[in-house]
């Protein structure tokens, strides 16, 4: 594994740049690019022990790609609680690090469901931007031990791996838009959606039920799911497949 150590030098910056695409090269023979090729890429040259991506949807977040199983829980969990690291990047449209204590303060909720539901105990998250500067989606970090902030330089992070993320990231995507015809869509793109089409299903019955916003409702899953302790997409499921009525979620 490459470590990003502060500060680095001209040479170290240069190697770490050609390793990213070299090492993007090398995930992809398997699978080709992909977003979670993308996230193991960046797992293996970061001093971090997972990462992963999403993309950002008006009220929802979708997860795009993860480099492993605890990963792509950690992803999810900011998608059904509707806080953390990623969230506030995007908002700040720059990089942020959150280490156990400030994790557990900054994002209480967040931080007690992570560190009970995955080993990671720190976080950072990186906003990635298209070349006029939106930010489009987010790259998640994770490591084990409660002091990420200590070995991560954020500095040659956002300057070195950020952009060329972005741009393969925005390669991926492409082969989505303007498909119209699902069988012609992405494999890894599939399985992304299919996890949130029955959230935006439930969403949508509450906002039926209710006349209220999307965001109010999507509020109301989100708070539902927590205190029974399931996720948003397992709560939505019960709701769509009929497991559970809305009655239990607006008596």
């Amino acid at each position: 594994m490459a470590h990003v150590l502060a500060p680095p030098g001209p040479s170290i910056i240069v190697d770490l740049t050609a390793s990213f695409f070299q090492t993007v090269s090398r995930q992809m023979r398997d699978e080709g690019l992909t977003p979670s090729v993308l996230s193991r890429a960046v797992t293996e040259l970061l001093p971090v022990d997972a990462g992963g991506m999403s993309t950002l949807l008006g009220v929802l977040r979708l997860p795009l790609g993860a480099s492993n199983e605890s990963a792509r829980t950690a992803e999810v969990l900011q998608t059904s609680l509707g806080e953390g690291p990623c969230l506030a990047a995007a908002v700040a449209k720059s990089t942020c690090v959150a280490d156990l204590a400030e994790m557990l303060t900054r994002w209480p909720v967040y931080g007690e469901e992570l560190t009970r539901r995955t080993p990671f105990r720190s976080v950072a998250a990186v906003p990635l931007s298209t070349p006029d500067g939106d930010v489009f989606a987010a790259l998640d970090l994770f490591a084990e031990d409660e002091h990420l902030s200590h070995r991560l330089d954020l500095d040659a992070v956002d300057q070195h791996i950020a952009a060329p993320t972005s741009a393969l990231l925005s390669l991926c995507l492409s082969d989505v838009r303007g498909v119209d015809l699902e069988q012609e869509m992405p494999d890894w793109y599939l399985v992304a959606t299919a996890r949130r089409h029955h959230v935006w299903v439930a969403t949508g019955m509450l906002v039926g039920r209710r006349q209220q916003s999307t965001r109010d409702a999507l509020s109301l899953l989100r708070a539902h799911a927590y205190g029974l302790g399931c996720t948003l997409d397992e709560l939505a499921d019960d709701l769509v497949e009929g497991r559970a009525g809305l009655d239990e979620v607006d008596p």
